[in-house]
């Protein structure tokens, strides 16, 4: 079975505070994990370091066994949900999908659209006008997408 995300003691320092500190961790391609801990334990960090949003000050990470920072290859394979689901919160989430399309190499409106209409989520309401999770579910469905 190939690995999906692997770290090996992984650390990122922000000034003198380590956030993350001798992370290392396997986590098998095709399973599900979950990250607990309290605020500050370095899960955001963790993320960030696995799709390349930040470099690491010691050890390694590799997803699907490569380093994802500045890896264009790679990241266009990888969907991320930022833990503050930046939307434009003037578009609709139709604009938002058609945006996509039109920034993405890869990909599949129809995906977005359908996990949007599984939900109940309108495509035609603007997104600042949404519940904070309605939010959160477009922004899965335009990684997903």
């Amino acid at each position: 079975m190939s690995t999906a995300l692997e770290t090996n003691e992984l650390g990122k320092r922000y000034g003198r505070a380590w956030a993350l500190r001798d992370c290392s961790l396997r986590l098998p391609a095709g399973r599900v994990a979950a990250l607990v801990g309290p605020n500050g334990a370095g899960k955001t960090t963790l993320l960030n370091l696995a799709v390349g949003l930040l470099r690491p000050d010691a050890g390694a990470v590799r997803v699907l066994g490569e380093a994802p920072a500045g890896n264009t290859a790679l990241l266009a394979r990888v969907g991320f949900v930022a833990q503050d689901t930046p939307l434009y919160a003037d578009f609709t989430a139709a604009e938002l999908v058609t945006m996509g399309g039109k920034l993405n190499r890869r990909w599949d409106a129809a995906v977005a659209r359908t996990w949007l209409s599984k939900l109940d989520i309108p495509l035609d309401r603007r997104v600042g006008t949404l519940s904070g999770g309605q939010r959160a579910q477009v922004a899965l469905s335009l990684a997903l997408a």
